[in-house]
């Protein structure tokens, strides 16, 4: 039995999404049954044992929409900040919705209208499940690099592209497809009710607690999410360096200041780069062909390294080169 309390209080930004949850509510979405009002744990309940013993984090919540009952995520931002001001200006981008996680509404917080939430669909990080054949990858990284395209087309260097700077989807009936019976938010590895871990597919849809490889649910979808560190500029001709952080892959960037201003496009690449390096070279098998690619993209100095339609030109020169055996084999394994 469960005697610890920590599963059945709030923790302290929990306490405040349930008390904006009859806000919420208001405008239309409603939070898990941990945050309404009214809940609580019964003793030795634990958390594998009830969904509502899942704690939430940080300042992203799911929720569902009242109206048609759809899967989205809220996230409380700054109304005056560049994610917000870059979101709005995706929104009204047609060319946009290809590579960006949608917003589907902001919703200015009345009381302190320095606030808001934005609404976006719910999907699953790029990092769930692995990769299991080189094409997965391969089509990954094509569709990562012509969103990099498109968002320096816009002028808007990102900042923090890491993988887990990604989201994936495809739906059916309101679900994502590889996995058929949903997965829970704040545990991305086990089932929409957070009990069971989800087991691989072996080729029964009726089995309960799968999921699904992306080349057994079908194409996946890939989009760019957080653009807390990104920064936009009028114009290609308004583009100039910026100083400041850059995500968790800082380290491995050599310009990254405080003080001496840097490229933020560059970086981008650089970050691609490191993103290849640190999460695919080094945790499969099967990937050497993309060492070139690699290299080029971590070259120390910025004016070395491609722009984003270079880096693209380069990589499918190196998957025109690769046979289709190389493509469709079962190479990419987890070490």
């Amino acid at each position: 039995m469960w005697i610890d309390s920590e599963w059945s209080t709030l923790g302290e930004l929990e306490q405040i999404w349930a008390g904006l949850q009859p806000w919420l509510e208001e405008h239309g979405y409603m939070l898990r049954p941990r945050y309404r009002p009214g809940w609580f744990l019964a003793p030795g309940i634990g958390p594998n044992e009830s969904e509502t013993a899942i704690p939430g984090e940080g300042t992203v919540l799911d929720a569902i929409r009242i109206s048609d009952g759809a899967q989205v995520v809220l996230k409380m931002v700054e109304t005056a900040s560049p994610e917000t001001h870059i979101s709005r200006f995706l929104t009204n981008e047609p060319a946009a919705q290809i590579y960006m996680i949608p917003l589907l509404d902001l919703i200015p917080f009345e009381l302190h209208d320095e606030f808001s939430f934005m609404v976006m669909p719910r999907m699953r990080g790029c990092h769930i499940p692995a990769f299991t054949t080189v094409a997965e990858v391969v089509e990954f990284l094509h569709q990562v690099l012509k969103g990099l395209v498109f968002l320096h087309s816009k002028n808007i260097a990102h900042r923090f592209n890491a993988l887990q700077r990604y989201m994936h989807a495809k739906h059916r009936n309101g679900c994502i497809a590889h996995d058929p019976g949903g997965f829970h938010f704040n545990r991305p590895h086990a089932s929409a009710d957070g009990r069971h871990l989800l087991r691989t597919y072996t080729g029964d849809d009726s089995a309960p607690h799968i999921i699904k490889s992306r080349t057994e649910a079908g194409p996946m979808k890939y989009y760019f999410i957080d653009f807390g560190l990104s920064v936009h500029f009028s114009s290609y001709w308004m583009r100039e360096r910026v100083t400041g952080d850059v995500g968790r892959l800082r380290r491995c960037i050599p310009e990254i200041s405080e003080t001496v201003p840097y490229d933020p496009f560059k970086v981008d690449v650089r970050l691609v780069g490191e993103m290849l390096r640190w999460q695919f070279l080094e945790d499969y098998d099967g990937l050497d062909f993309l060492i070139p690619i690699v290299r080029n993209l971590r070259k120390r100095l910025p004016a070395r390294r491609p722009d984003a339609r270079g880096a693209l030109a380069l990589f499918l020169d190196l998957v025109s080169k690769t046979s289709a055996k190389e493509m469709a084999g079962q190479a990419v394994i987890p070490l």
